[in-house]
């Protein structure tokens, strides 16, 4: 479902059920807040509940309602707080659920009335969420539900061990945390070295959670007593760090991680603890695993980081931390960052604070500003130190980072806008850092240009609303203030490099006699804060010269914050002289009223002035021995007594109507901050209507600019379609002629290919006569050799019968009768080559003439196709020029 649609539905059946309390409605309810459970788990976005709005207030208004009523079902009651744990998962709505609705109270009542059954998952739930609304956060005392709880706490530290044990442990160390009122409270109670025995018990425990707990327990309650020295003495002092160090690297989840870091931030308030940090030899072994722990989650990312910083503002450990962060040699490969901030995971510290540090305070919320903190105090001591030639300060890849930081937010919550102007100044006070040294001042100039600079002032001058309203006395918007030390840490860093920067010191100079700054200046100046004094005090050293500077305008502003200031001194002096006279007037002499219940206990305490000056004036009387004739001293007693009994009574009747007067005041403040939560709101739907007319109406201005441009551009394009029509006709001519050009390239084609047809049967037929031949030509040669053997054979034969001539002159006539014979065979044989070698001569002739015919041919069919290829060519240039 629509998270609105579930608030609004929540709010109804909240209604519904506090005018009639009926199981359906009952029923409607609980189906209500189970959407609103599954909307809320841990791992949603829950950026629909901001408690400033006016349906998130109802609804925690609704569910505050719920726990007060002490009959609603367990059930509902169970649903309830599983939804309150929750949104208590969220810092906003946690402070908002602590200070404004005061559910500490409420539930503290809640748990009292279910303290029958601790075996209850509802009780132990209880203790959660009263846990997590504690958490450094500051509890009134004293009050009786706040007693009555200390002791439901201190039953259970003490008794057996049990589920209870662990949150009620951590309860109480919540409550012990810099609370001096708490912390006496316990101190006095009768069972005080029990509770002192359980906790040290309780420090060797095998659960992280309950070590913890009981060590901070231990630390709020006897760090500087006697007990405490013989628990953190210097025999004990270095297995405690060496146990904080394991729990911190080894915790079993990050709230354990993170509640042991606060615990050691704590311990490093006491100088005597300094100088055991500062003196312990594992120091550095451990503050490398440490420094490891930062490339993990948000949640344990943040708490490294304040730790870190914590240990920053001891002498002589600034040092130690920016070497191990810094002088590791990963760190002297220029492209070492580069690769890593591709990778999901960055495995280096310093490349993980830088990280850490451009990350967006949306989605890792306080993150960021502690890493930017911590680059501030590195980079302090490099420069103070004159560490920059030992170590490597890497400014190549913080510079960017930070530079990357100074774009104005978009965003239109006030408490987004809050911290994205917070981040941006801690990264100017990083650059400003960086300014320190020469080096790292020109590394600074080149990458901050004027317009980085001029983009923030803007933003400033046409959002916050001080500088929206000259003379603005009072700060309306949280992010305010802000944007203030945002202007005057831009204005700073401009200062510095306005020498090295093209055009920067002309925009300073402009930027300083700018009639809009004199607001910003005028609060600066006015305001309690010394470091903004200061800074404010520098910048207008520098302006006072300028001779457009508006100083008559300045002097104004600052008289006007001055009135407002002393008016409303003037008006809390008088809230708070005004004695009541009755106990109708005891609201009216208050100026304001906490809900945490400070200024109702300090009226408690008064009680009525008047009739306890009256008793003091009665005691007085007695002790000075004031004689009374003719009345018996048991007689005077007697009236003494009964003025006392009836003064106490009175005082009684006082203190219940005081405390009803709490409970309505409790009720208008909730009130009063729904009104002013509304009042908010709609002024700031006002606004947005206002910027939505004023966009409208530039809208309109550009729609009528577009209208008036788009009816020339449709004449224009009637023009251009009558010329279009005419090249059309033109082209449909080219085209026709084209079509035909092609028909005739095509008879040409297929001319071609029959001559090329032609062409390769006559070179065939070629071929085959070439074969032939080569034949006749080896029957030549055949022929030939053997008549030479014919002839050879037959002379030997003519020697034989010469030498036989005689004997044998009948076979001398036969064998010249066959020489005849064989003479006419050989010029007969002679007669037939004669013929076929004329043949051949023929034959070749007739060839050779065929094949220069051809060749003739060819010739002038690849003129007539180059003829034809210039043709097409020129009508595809034609064509081509016609489409462009």
């Amino acid at each position: 479902m629509d998270p609105t649609s579930c608030m609004k539905g929540l709010v109804m059946a909240g209604s519904q059920f506090r005018n009639n309390r009926s199981d359906a409605n009952i029923l409607q309810l609980q189906r209500q807040i189970e959407l609103m459970i599954s909307l809320t788990m841990k791992g949603r976005s829950v950026k629909f509940f901001n408690p400033q709005q006016i349906l998130p207030m109802e609804c925690l208004s609704c569910l505050c309602d719920v726990i007060e009523d002490h009959h609603t079902p367990a059930a509902l009651s169970h649903k309830t707080i599983v939804l309150l744990n929750n949104l208590a998962s969220y810092p906003d709505i946690r402070d908002a659920m602590h200070t404004t609705f005061n559910f500490t109270s409420s539930l503290a009542i809640f748990l009292q009335y279910h303290t029958q059954s601790p075996g209850e998952p509802l009780v132990l739930q209880t203790l959660q969420l009263l846990q997590k609304l504690t958490y450094k956060s500051k509890v009134s005392y004293p009050n009786s539900y706040m007693e009555e709880l200390i002791r439901f706490l201190i039953s259970h530290v003490l008794a057996h061990e049990s589920d209870l044990t662990a949150p009620c442990l951590g309860l109480l160390a919540n409550l012990c945390k810099n609370n001096l009122s708490i912390q006496a409270h316990v101190k006095a109670l009768e069972n005080v070295k029990s509770i002192y025995r359980t906790l040290i018990a309780y420090v060797s425990h095998s659960n992280q959670s309950i070590v913890v707990y009981s060590f901070s327990i231990l630390s709020n309650l006897c760090l500087n007593e006697e007990i405490g020295e013989k628990v953190f003495n210097a025999k004990n002092i270095y297995q405690t760090f060496q146990l904080i160090f394991n729990i911190i690297v080894n915790g079993d989840s990050s709230h354990v991680r993170g509640f042991t870091c606060d615990l050691f931030i704590g311990l490093l308030k006491s100088p005597k603890i300094q100088q055991s940090v500062v003196i312990y030899e594992h120091f550095e072994a451990c503050l490398m695993q440490v420094l490891h722990l930062i490339t993990m989650d948000t949640e344990s990312a943040t708490k490294i980081f304040e730790l870190l910083l914590s240990f920053c503002s001891v002498n002589g450990l600034r040092c130690t931390v920016c070497r191990a962060l810094l002088n590791t040699p990963s760190l002297q490969d220029p492209d070492r960052y580069q690769p890593q901030i591709h990778q999901r995971q960055i495995t280096e510290p310093f490349f993980a604070l830088v990280h850490w540090a451009g990350q967006s305070v949306e989605t890792h919320d306080q993150a960021p500003l502690f890493a930017l903190d911590l680059l501030k105090e590195i980079f302090e001591e490099v420069i103070d130190s004159g560490l920059s030639a030992q170590l490597s300060p890497r400014t190549d890849v913080v510079v960017p980072m930070a530079v990357e930081q100074l774009t104005p937010p978009c965003d239109t919550d006030g408490s987004v806008l809050k911290l994205k102007c917070l981040k941006t100044v801690k990264a100017l006070d990083v650059l400003l850092v960086l300014c320190n040294d020469e080096a790292m001042k020109l590394q600074v100039a080149e990458a901050v240009d004027t317009k980085v600079c001029s983009t923030l002032l803007e933003h400033q001058y046409q959002h916050n609303r001080l500088g929206m309203t000259t003379g603005h006395c009072g700060m309306e918007e949280d992010w305010s203030e802000a944007g203030v030390d945002l202007v005057l840490h831009t204005l700073e860093l401009m200062s510095r490099i306005k020498t090295y920067v093209a055009n920067m010191d002309m925009m300073f100079y402009e930027t300083l006699q700018d009639q809009r700054l004199v607001a910003f200046l005028a609060f600066s100046l006015t305001n309690d804060t010394r470091a903004r004094v200061q800074l404010a005090l520098r910048l207008l050293n520098q302006a006072l010269p300028l001779p457009e500077f508006p100083a008559i305008m300045l002097g104004d502003s600052i008289a006007a914050y001055n009135a407002k200031q002393a008016t409303e001194r003037k008006v809390l002096n008088i809230g708070n002289t005004e004695v009541p006279g009755s106990p109708g007037k005891l609201h009216s002499g208050k100026a304001s009223v906490n809900y945490n219940g400070t200024d109702m206990g300090k009226a408690r305490g008064k009680g009525s002035p008047q009739r306890e000056g009256s008793v003091d004036t009665l005691i007085d009387r007695m002790n000075s021995g004031l004689e009374i004739k003719d009345v018996k001293a048991s007689e005077i007693m007697d009236l003494y007594e009964h003025k006392l009994a009836s003064l106490a009574t009175k005082e009684s009747h006082l203190q219940d109507l005081l405390e009803a007067k709490q409970l309505a005041l409790a009720q208008a403040d909730r009130l009063i901050a729904q009104y002013k939560s509304r009042r908010a709101q709609s002024e700031a739907e006002a606004r947005k209507l206002a910027s939505m007319l004023q966009e409208s109406e530039r809208r309109s201005e550009s729609y009528r600019d577009q209208i008036n441009e788009l009816r020339l551009d449709k004449e224009r394009q009637v023009e251009d379609m009558e010329q279009l029509v005419g090249q059309n006709s033109k082209l449909q001519a080219i085209a026709e002629e084209y079509e035909q050009l092609q028909a005739a390239y095509a008879e040409q084609i297929q001319r071609v290919e029959a001559l090329q047809r032609s062409v390769n049967a006559h070179m065939d037929e070629q071929k085959s006569l070439r074969e032939m031949n080569e034949m006749l030509r080896r029957h030549n040669e055949s022929l030939k050799n053997q008549i030479e053997d014919e002839k050879k054979r037959l002379t030997k034969q003519l020697k034989d019968k010469d030498a036989k001539l005689t004997e044998e002159k009948d076979k001398v006539r036969t064998l010249e009768h066959e020489k005849e014979d064989l003479e006419t065979a050989v010029d007969k044989y002679r007669n037939e080559l004669t013929k076929l070698e004329q043949v051949k001569k023929e034959t070749v002739k007739k060839y050779e003439a065929s094949i220069a015919e051809k060749d003739a041919l060819i010739k002038t069919q690849k003129a007539e196709l180059d003829k034809n290829a210039q043709i097409v060519a020129m009508i595809h240039n034609i064509s081509a020029g016609v489409k462009s």
